[in-house]
Formats: structure tokens, sequence, C-alpha cells
């Protein structure tokens, strides 16, 4: 999928919290919760969908984007390299509407199959790894993954995500897309691999 699957890292939230998840929308065979964090004011949020497709293709669709290049349109996934079979670099640029300045974002995926059936695709933030633009902050903290279960011709999909906006986003704000962009993400996944056989 060329949008909306990396895109949705750069406002949603992961800490490592214990805290309790809440149900903040049920729609679209989709479940998005969030939960307070105990040591940042941005919460946590958990996108959680079961689609009749085997993982395989779910896998793929998560890895597919188009090749980076200097000048990448804002609001794309974008691959930029392979580390080894298992690890894999994206980019992605958020355009933001003044007075908030752009934001991107460089990711290392990393897969490891947990068993026959599980996936795990853990995410981490890479700053360094290309060259910073100009009027652009990138943002330097990631945690994450996404967890494929597959249960016969089903995969449970679960997005578990933090990440630090940087600058001075005010908390309120941030939080409030962690419903909206998972959601779409989601969607789009859905969407992207409904005609898979």
């Amino acid at each position: 999928m060329k949008k909306g699957l990396l895109i949705a890292l750069l406002f949603p939230m992961i800490l490592l919290a214990q805290n309790h998840w809440d149900l903040k929308k049920d729609d679209h065979n989709i479940k998005i919760y969030t939960r307070d964090s105990k040591s940042s004011a941005f919460k946590e949020y958990k996108a959680v969908t079961i689609i009749n497709t085997p993982s395989k293709y779910i896998l793929k669709e998560l890895l597919e984007a188009p090749t980076y290049h200097e000048n990448c349109e804002p609001g794309v996934s974008y691959y930029v390299k392979a580390l080894n079979d298992n690890q894999h670099i994206f980019y992605a640029h958020k355009d933001l509407p003044w007075p908030i300045q752009d934001r991107d974002i460089v990711t290392l995926l990393t897969l490891k199959k947990i068993n026959s059936s599980t996936t795990k695709l853990t995410l981490e933030s890479l700053p360094n790894a290309l060259p910073s633009k100009a009027k652009t902050i990138r943002l330097k903290t990631v945690m994450g993954h996404w967890l494929l279960e597959e249960m016969g011709n089903q995969t449970k999909v679960t997005q578990q995500l933090f990440l630090d906006p940087e600058g001075n986003l005010p908390a309120f704000i941030v939080n409030n897309l962690l419903i909206k962009g998972p959601f779409q993400t989601f969607k789009d996944l859905q969407k992207a691999v409904s005609t898979v056989k």
C-alpha cells in the first residue's frame, strides 16, 4: 500500500505503560484502543482487526511502497532500502498546516517469525539514516509493532505504536489524532487486500 500504513506513524503514540486499554472506536470490524502513559502526556494506541486473508498477503502489502527519492511527495510512505531479508527502512514526510512545522520520519521495520502462524514487525526510528531536510523536524523516538496472527484463511492484525512528535505540539491535539489515523490505516489495509484470494 502506497499511502497510509506508515503515515499513521506520524501522530499515533505508544509508550511502555501498563495502564488499562480504553475502547475508543468499534466500526468496520476495526477496534481502536488508547491508554494513558505513566511517563508522557501522549497516549498510546492499539488498533485491531480481523481480515479474511492469509497473513502473507497482508505482510506483502505492509512492505510495498514506492522507492524513496530526494523530492518525494508528502503523505506517502517510501521504501528506502533493505538492510537484510528481515530489516527494511522506510521514509515518510507529513506536510502540516502553518504555523506547525512539517515532520518526517525514517523507520526501521524488523520482521520476526514468532511461530508458524504469527509474524511480528517491530518498528523503531533511524533518524540519522537519511540527511535532514530544511524546515522539517525529524522524529527521533518511535516504538511499536505490527502483529499478524494467522487463523486459517483469516489474519488478526494488531498495530501498537508510540512516537514523540517533537517540538511544541500540545498533547491534546496529538492525542485527538489517535483514533482517526489508525482507523483510516486499517480501512486502507482492508480494502487493499480484500480482493486477494
